[in-house]
């Protein structure tokens, strides 16, 4: 009999410890699932970037005929440099094709003042109708992107992933110099800043590439690749894009494919491919974070 009651005070003791424990872990689970459902804090926004995406939104441009090109949701590219730099990229299409690219950016003046820069390089093969940019500067690219073939690049592949090592493959044939108190060596992003393309288009596939400068992430050059229709064949063909005012220079396999003087601007009325020019001043607690 006092076996018997002992037995039950140990079955009794052990049930209690089954049931404590499992309370614990009930209560841990629940615990770690309340955490779990906790929201996750909102990343603060940043006024420039917003400042950028403002100003790529009063920018308007539009085809030859007069219609109408869009803005792409989100910005392909976000740099900065180690002296203060920053800026967004954005591209403007006209359906499935990029017709325009651009950069607002900006850079500190002097302690309290930061000036805002617009530049833009034309993507399209014809010329797109008259734009007012900066500072009520109007832009009418008197001729359009020219492609090249690359006579010695393999067909485009049929399928979209092995175009895409393909395309990688061009960029990297490439060399991309500019001059800054000597010659810089440019390096080249390994991911495309935008991939795109319409096989009922000039383009079937297609992508940008960037090279920058090594003290940052500032794009310098922009390189278009594309698979387009080629005497009733899909070829590659590629195009330099410049996205900065200094001297620049794109090799493949040792031989000089593009140069690009020093770009200067004086007329209120630009006529060539890129432009580019200081829009205003900001104050510089705008900018901060």
């Amino acid at each position: 009999m006092n076996l018997s009651l002992r037995a039950l005070g140990v079955v009794g003791s052990v049930v209690r410890w089954i049931v404590g424990t499992a309370s614990v872990w009930t209560l841990a689970g629940a615990f770690s699932f309340a955490r779990a459902d906790e929201p996750e804090k909102a990343t603060p926004p940043d006024p420039l970037r917003e400042i950028y995406r403002e100003d790529a939104e009063r920018c308007s441009f539009s085809t030859a005929r007069g219609e109408p090109l869009k803005l792409a949701n989100e910005s392909i590219m976000r740099w900065s440099t180690d002296d203060d730099w920053s800026g967004d990229v954005f591209v403007w299409m006209r359906e499935k094709q990029p017709e325009v690219i651009g950069c607002i950016m900006s850079g500190p003046t002097n302690d309290s003042l930061r000036k805002v820069v617009h530049e833009f390089h034309l993507l399209a093969e014809t010329p797109i109708g008259p734009a007012v940019v900066q500072n009520g500067r109007r832009w009418k690219p008197a001729q359009g992107l020219k492609r090249e073939r690359l006579a010695d690049a393999p067909p485009p592949a049929s399928s979209a992933a092995a175009r895409l090592v393909q395309m990688r493959q061009i960029a990297r044939g490439f060399t991309a110099t500019m001059e800054f108190d000597g010659r810089w060596e440019l390096r080249l992003l390994p991911q495309p800043l935008l991939r795109y393309g319409d096989e009922q288009g000039e383009a079937a596939d297609g992508a940008l590439f960037c090279y920058v400068w090594p003290k940052g992430t500032d794009p310098e050059l922009v390189l278009l690749v594309e698979s387009r229709r080629d005497d009733q064949e899909l070829a590659w063909h590629f195009a330099p894009v410049r996205f900065t005012t200094r001297e620049l220079w794109l090799s493949r396999n040792g031989r000089e494919e593009w140069h690009g003087e020093p770009h200067q601007e004086t007329d209120r009325l630009s006529t060539m491919l890129y432009t580019v020019d200081t829009a205003r001043e900001i104050s510089k607690p705008m900018a901060s974070r």
